[in-house]
């Protein structure tokens, strides 16, 4: 497909800060000549030095979103918190989550998760440093060669986010436009979907060619490789793939521009389904086993999968521990990113210690408001692979409570995980991922840097979440120190992010973690998922695909097998709507906070099932007295804006009306 690139820049930019300064900021307008005619002196004089061009690409990744933080100012995005898998129990300007999820969202206020010309203010600097690095003879031609490669890399992420955001935005030319353009000529539309999915997928495979292998040694973590570019084609070839993007999006044929031309492609096409698999496929080729996994541990559980499975990994679920091997990798347990070859792209430098405050209970210093929802809660397996709706005898999720302690995969004061005395039964026998995702009523936190002279008197180490407990509804209804809604309303907190170090009260500590934003796991699953939809046989840049069902199970049973789980059967690879539902659950589970699900239901066309049933939650309303009540699943009330709705126009967010009023060729998307 030919890509039609706007000639010129589009009205976001009016307010992009275009030029550069030693602090790497500016207040001045795109219409702002004088400002920028000198910003030009300094960019004559910046790429001589290499200190000053590398500091000029160090400044391009700030504007990559930072996925371990759901707070708007420490550059988050509100994806997680917005679907199904979250609730955050505010209603504020700067926490505006429910804002989203409640359909309540316009083009004159996205508050701060109105990135549009940032994330264009970015780009715009990515093609400064291409256009211009080549002026560094401070470096070798190599080292310029691997610097074009990582802005060609940033490029496409933004743009991506751009896409993910807002779906067909306008693509800016690649040549920094010139001062004197006329504001007319600024003047331009929406490419389409399938313009901007090409155009970026050409950048990436540009990155490709220009990026190293591997970095060389840990002060270079953090920087793209082939692999994480490959990676990015990965979800961006499978997202244009899917339904939204592919022949079911009908409700969407007004959304044209003026020459009758649809921003989402109406019609099927098959083949993308097989360059989503070929993109996948050349990725899991060259890491074809790469997930992380630690050694199996004196105390690690039993696993009840049939004998066949109970083989080393990744053969089996044998010699690993499951809860270390995915727990360990999100809560910097796994200090070095080189050393987890599961990674493909990480953020070091992270706001996701910042953000999972919010997540941690009130007696480990938290404020307990970006919760979990029982919908995520339940969507987990029993240990046997079986659902909670059809657990085993032997593994059943029942009622009652338990009579003993049990520690796993580890020490009680440490790295373990311990299920007390007295918890209830739903939260027996799950599988490994749950125990380390979920945090439930009368969970215990090791939280071994809490001075010992802090630790609640009340609760101690353990999260409960009674009304009338440390980390329940009365204490943040009357402590001065919190806001009324520091509470968990669903009952459940999320422990992905969260270190057995991690304390939040004064003279504690929380584990340096950093932010993986692409991962192996995902890229099997992608595989998969795109070969699932295949009939017959297809080459793609010389890479051959098929519905190949021995690769499909060997590739999803990567990600059962370390989670401790039997894999799937020949029985569920036959019927493709089966693995298709088996699909989006495996995303929802080993990817869930990982600001997956948000897209995963817009582009399969799922939203409007999961995004509209009620938010359920445990009735935290029970005090520790009424322990029977507090486990009667409930809707969520505690506030009126504590509910989740989805309609068409959700499916993206509105371009900002400042843009729009700039520019009336911006159309703007159904609805708004």
């Amino acid at each position: 497909m030919k890509i039609k690139i706007k000639k010129y820049l589009l009205t976001g930019f009016l307010s992009v800060v275009i030029g550069f300064s030693m602090t790497f900021q500016s207040c001045s307008k795109y219409l702002d000549i004088d400002p920028y005619i000198s910003d030009l002196f300094t960019l004559d004089t910046l790429f001589v030095k290499k200190e000053y061009t590398q500091e000029y690409l160090n400044n391009v990744y700030s504007y990559l979103v930072d996925n371990g933080s759901n707070i708007a100012w420490h550059q988050g995005m509100p994806y997680t918190l917005i679907t199904d898998e979250g609730l955050c129990t505010y209603w504020k300007t700067w926490h505006n989550f429910n804002y989203f999820a409640n359909g309540k969202i316009t083009p004159e206020n996205l508050n701060d998760f109105d990135r549009w010309d940032y994330f264009y203010e970015g780009i715009r600097k990515a093609n400064t440093f291409i256009t211009r690095v080549n002026e560094c003879k401070e470096v070798s031609e190599l080292k310029r060669s691997e610097w074009i490669g990582e802005a060609t890399f940033l490029k496409a992420c933004i743009y991506f986010e751009l896409m993910l955001a807002w779906g067909p935005v306008p693509i800016m030319p690649d040549d920094p436009i010139d001062f004197d353009v006329s504001l007319k000529e600024m003047m331009v539309e929406r490419n389409t979907w399938d313009e901007c999915s090409d155009y970026v997928s050409s950048l990436l495979e540009t990155a490709i060619q220009l990026l190293p292998s591997q970095v060389r040694d840990n002060t270079e973590i953090g920087r793209p490789t082939k692999y994480s570019a490959m990676a990015v084609l990965s979800r961006l070839s499978l997202y244009t793939a899917s339904p939204l993007y592919n022949g079911q999006n009908q409700e969407f044929s007004n959304f044209m521009n003026d020459e009758g031309t649809p921003y989402l492609n109406p019609d099927f096409n098959p083949e993308k389904w097989a360059i989503a698999a070929a993109n996948a496929k050349r990725l899991v080729d060259l890491k074809p086993y790469d997930l992380y996994t630690v050694p199996q541990m004196e105390n690690t559980p039993y696993l009840p999968v049939p004998e066949h499975e109970q083989g080393d990994f990744p053969n089996g679920v044998g010699g690993i521990d499951p809860f270390h091997s995915y727990a360990d990798m999100f809560n910097g347990e796994c200090v070095l990113a080189s050393s987890n070859r599961e990674i493909l792209f990480s953020r070091q430098s992270t706001s996701v210690n910042d953000c999972f405050r919010y997540s941690a209970p009130t007696m480990l210093g938290g404020w307990g408001s970006f919760d979990i929802t029982q919908n995520l809660a339940d969507a987990y397996y029993m240990i046997d692979g079986r659902t909670i709706d059809n657990a085993s005898e032997s593994y059943p999720h029942e009622t009652g409570y338990t009579d003993n302690e049990v520690i796993f995969s580890g020490s009680k004061s440490s790295d373990g995980f311990t299920i007390l005395s007295g918890t209830h039964k739903w939260y027996v026998n799950r599988e490994m991922r749950f125990y380390a995702t979920v945090a439930y009523n009368n969970s215990y936190y090791p939280s071994v840097t809490t001075p010992p002279d802090k630790i609640d008197q009340q609760d101690g180490k353990v999260a409960k979440f009674y009304r009338d407990s440390k980390s329940g509804k009365e204490f943040a209804l009357s402590h001065g120190g919190a806001d009324a809604e520091d509470y968990p309303m669903t009952g459940y907190l999320c422990r992905k992010f969260t270190h057995y170090e991690d304390s939040y009260i004064s003279g504690g500590r929380q584990k340096n973690k950093y932010n993986i934003v692409y991962r192996m796991a995902e890229v099997y699953l992608n595989y998969v998922e795109a070969m699932n939809e295949l009939d017959g046989s297809y080459t793609i840049n010389e890479v051959t695909v098929s519905r190949d069902v021995a690769e499909m199970k060997r590739c999803f049973n990567l990600i059962r097998y370390r989670a401790g789980l039997p894999g799937i059967t020949d029985t569920d690879l036959a019927d493709k709507e089966r693995m298709r539902e088996l699909i989006l659950r495996e995303r929802q589970i080993e990817m869930a906070w990982e600001n997956r699900r948000y897209f995963d239901l817009r582009r399969t066309k799922n939203a409007v099932k999961y995004e509209n049933l009620p938010v359920l939650g445990c009735n935290i309303n029970a005090s520790s007295g009424e322990m029977d009540d507090y486990y009667k699943k409930v809707v969520v009330r505690e506030r009126d804006y504590t509910y989740k709705v989805f309609t068409n126009r959700q499916t993206f967010f509105p371009i900002p009306k400042h843009e729009t009023d700039k520019n009336p060729n911006l159309d703007q998307f159904p609805g708004y």
